[in-house]
C-alpha cells in the first residue's frame, strides 16, 4: 500500500451507524475503545515527533476494526476481510484495506511500505485483551492458550507471528519517543 493517498474516511455517525447495523456486542464495543484509546495515544505521540499520521484514519480504524467479528464467528469467515468487503461496499474501499491488515498473521506480510495507521491498529489490537491493556507477552500468552491450543497449525500460525509483533512494538515506541506504551 505504501505511502497513503488521502482516502474516503467514514464519518463518526457513519461508524455508529455500521455498528448499529452489524449488531455489535457490547463485549466488542468495550474492546474497541479500549483499542481506540491505545492507537489514538501511540499515532498523537508518534505525530509530535514529527512523522505523518493520518490521526483520523487511525480513529476510525481502530473504532471499526471488529466490526465483523461476531458476523464471522457465527459464519467462520476471517473477520478482518469482511471488513474490508463490507467497507468497500459503502464506499469506502481503501479504507477498508487498512481494516483488513489488523488480522494476526497480516503482520508477517508488513515492512517498509505498510501505512503506518495500519500497524499502529495491528499493534492496539494486540495490547488489548478482551477490554483491558496487556503486554504483547500476556496476549501472546492468551492467544497460545485459547486458540493455539485447538491445533497444531492455529499454534503455528500464532507463533510466527511474535517476532514482528516485537519488531512492530519496537517501530512505534521508537517513532513515538516513548520507552513503553
Amino acid at each position: 500500500m505504501g505511502k497513503l493517498k488521502k482516502i474516503k474516511i467514514p464519518s463518526l455517525e457513519k461508524c455508529e451507524f455500521l455498528i448499529k447495523k452489524y449488531k455489535m456486542p457490547e463485549n466488542i464495543k468495550a474492546h474497541t475503545k479500549k483499542v481506540r484509546e491505545i492507537a489514538n495515544f501511540i499515532a498523537k505521540k508518534i505525530s509530535e515527533n514529527n512523522f505523518n499520521v493520518d490521526l483520523i484514519l487511525v480513529d476510525r480504524s481502530a473504532l471499526m476494526h471488529d466490526l465483523m467479528k461476531m458476523h464471522c464467528i457465527a459464519n467462520n469467515c476471517r473477520h478482518a476481510k469482511e471488513a474490508e468487503s463490507v467497507l468497500s461496499k459503502e464506499g469506502f474501499s481503501e479504507f477498508g484495506k487498512i481494516l483488513r491488515l489488523h488480522g494476526l498473521d497480516e503482520v508477517l506480510e508488513f515492512d517498509e511500505k505498510t501505512p503506518i495507521e495500519a500497524k499502529i491498529v495491528w499493534y492496539a489490537d494486540k495490547r488489548v485483551n478482551h477490554a483491558e491493556k496487556v503486554s504483547l507477552k500476556e496476549r501472546y500468552e492468551y492467544l497460545k492458550e485459547t486458540y493455539g491450543k485447538r491445533n497444531e497449525q492455529k499454534m503455528k500460525e500464532i507463533i510466527s507471528t511474535e517476532k514482528p509483533a516485537l519488531k512492530i512494538e519496537k517501530e512505534l515506541l521508537e517513532k513515538s519517543g516513548l520507552d513503553f506504551i
